[in-house]
C-alpha cells in the first residue's frame, strides 16, 4: 500500500512537471510572437524608408558616382618618368598641345581617344597620372566597380552622366579607363545583357566626344586582342608602350637608386643592364627594392654583433670584426628594441636579387604585342 501511495506522488509529481514545461513553453511561444508583432511594426517603417531611398538614389548616385571617379594625380609631369621618351613626345602633341596652343588646331581634328596598349609594368597608368599633372586637367579615373549600379539601366546612365559631366566642364579634363579589356572584351553569346548595354554605351559617348577641344578619353589595357572589335576601331590613336630598351632601363635604375646608398655604383651599371634586357620598368623597381631588402632579411640568420660607438648593434661582416673583444653573440630577438642598424647594402647585393626576379613578361607575350602592332 505505502509503495502504491509512493508511486502515486511520482506520478502526480512528474504531471506537475509536465504541466509547468507545457506552461513554459507557452510562455515562450507568446514572447517570440510579441516579439515577431514588434519587428514587424518597426519594419514597416524601415520599408517605406527604404523605398524612398530607392526611389531617390539613382539621381544620387549619379553625382556620388562623378566625386568617387576624381582622382589626384600621382606623378609630378612627365619629366618624373624614366624612359619611354618616344611615347611621351607623342602625348605631349596630342594632349598638350591642344590645351596649350589651340590655335594651331581650329582647322585640324583633335584626337580624343587614345589606347595605350603594352605589356604590364611599362608605365602605362603613370603616364596617365603625368599627363594629368601636366596639362593641370582634372582627372577621372574610370573603373567597373564606379559604373555598376543595382538598378536596371542606371550603370549607362552612370556611363553618359560622366561623360556629359566632362564635355560641359570648364575644366580640362581626362577620362581615364585602366584594364579597359574589363568593360569591352570581344562580345560572346555568353555575355550578359547588361554589359552588352554598358559596352554600347560607352561606345556611342566615344563618338559624341570626337571634336571636343579640352576633353581626353585614354584607356589602357595589357591584353588589346581581346578587346572588341567595333571599340577599338573607336580609338583615333593607338600608342604601344613597350619594354625599355639599355638605354631606358640605365635610366630607370637611375631613378629607382635616387637617394638611396645604390646610387654610388651608378658607374658599374653597365653588366647589370646588360641581364635586365626583357625587364619591365615594375621588374626594374623590384629588382632595386629587393637589394635594399636584402641586408634587412639577412638579419634573422644573424648571431653575431658587434656594438656601434653610438649604440647600435651591426651584423659582423668582416674577418676582422672577428677579433674584436665586444662581439655579442644572440638572436635577433634578444636584442634591444630600436638597437639594430644593418650592414651598407652593396653592389653585390644588386646581382643577388636579380637571381630573384623573374621578368614578367614572357618572350611569348612580346610576339603577340608585336603581331598586334604590326595588324
Amino acid at each position: 500500500m505505502d509503495n502504491l501511495i509512493e508511486s502515486s506522488k511520482v506520478i502526480a509529481s512528474q504531471v506537475d512537471l509536465f504541466q509547468l514545461q507545457v506552461m513554459l513553453i507557452f510562455k515562450q511561444i507568446e514572447t517570440m510572437q510579441r516579439e515577431i508583432t514588434s519587428q514587424q511594426s518597426k519594419k514597416l517603417p524601415t520599408a517605406t524608408l527604404v523605398q524612398s531611398q530607392q526611389q531617390k538614389k539613382p539621381e544620387d548616385e549619379v553625382q556620388n558616382m562623378i566625386s568617387s571617379t576624381v582622382e589626384l594625380p600621382r606623378i609630378g609631369g612627365l619629366k618624373d618618368i624614366a624612359g619611354l621618351w618616344k611615347i611621351k613626345k607623342q602625348l605631349k602633341s596630342l594632349v598638350i598641345l591642344p590645351l596649350n596652343q589651340p590655335q594651331l588646331f581650329i582647322n585640324h581634328k583633335v584626337v580624343n581617344s587614345i589606347l595605350l596598349f603594352g605589356p604590364p609594368g611599362t608605365g602605362k597608368t603613370h603616364l596617365v597620372h603625368a599627363l594629368a599633372s601636366e596639362a593641370k586637367a582634372v582627372l577621372y579615373g574610370v573603373s567597373i566597380s564606379n559604373m555598376l549600379s543595382p538598378f536596371v539601366g542606371q550603370s549607362e546612365k552612370n556611363v553618359q552622366a560622366l561623360f556629359e559631366h566632362v564635355r560641359h566642364s570648364e575644366h580640362s579634363s581626362i577620362l581615364f579607363i585602366d584594364e579597359v579589356d574589363g568593360f569591352c572584351r570581344t562580345r560572346n553569346n555568353a555575355e550578359q545583357d547588361h554589359s552588352r548595354r554598358l559596352k554600347t554605351e560607352l561606345m556611342c559617348q566615344m563618338s559624341k566626344l570626337e571634336g571636343a577641344s579640352n576633353v581626353f578619353l585614354i584607356c589602357a589595357t595589357n591584353c588589346p586582342w581581346d578587346l572588341d572589335t567595333a571599340f577599338l576601331r573607336r580609338f583615333q590613336k593607338r600608342l604601344y608602350v613597350p619594354l625599355p630598351n639599355i638605354a631606358e632601363r640605365r635610366e630607370l635604375f637611375q631613378l629607382f637608386t635616387r637617394n638611396t646608398p645604390l646610387e654610388v655604383y651608378r658607374n658599374h651599371w653597365s653588366e647589370l643592364i646588360e641581364k635586365t634586357d626583357g625587364f619591365s620598368g615594375s621588374d626594374v623597381s623590384d629588382l632595386v627594392q629587393g637589394a635594399l631588402n636584402l641586408p634587412i632579411t639577412e638579419l634573422e640568420d644573424t648571431k653575431i654583433w658587434k656594438p656601434s660607438e653610438d649604440g647600435f648593434y651591426e651584423p659582423i661582416v668582416t674577418a676582422e670584426d672577428f677579433n674584436r673583444d665586444d662581439i655579442v653573440c644572440c638572436d635577433l630577438s634578444d636584442l634591444p628594441f630600436g638597437s639594430v642598424r644593418t650592414r651598407p647594402v652593396q653592389m653585390l647585393d644588386l646581382f643577388n636579387s636579380l637571381d630573384d626576379i623573374t621578368p614578367t613578361v614572357s618572350v611569348t607575350d612580346i610576339k603577340k604585342y608585336e603581331t598586334f602592332v604590326s595588324k
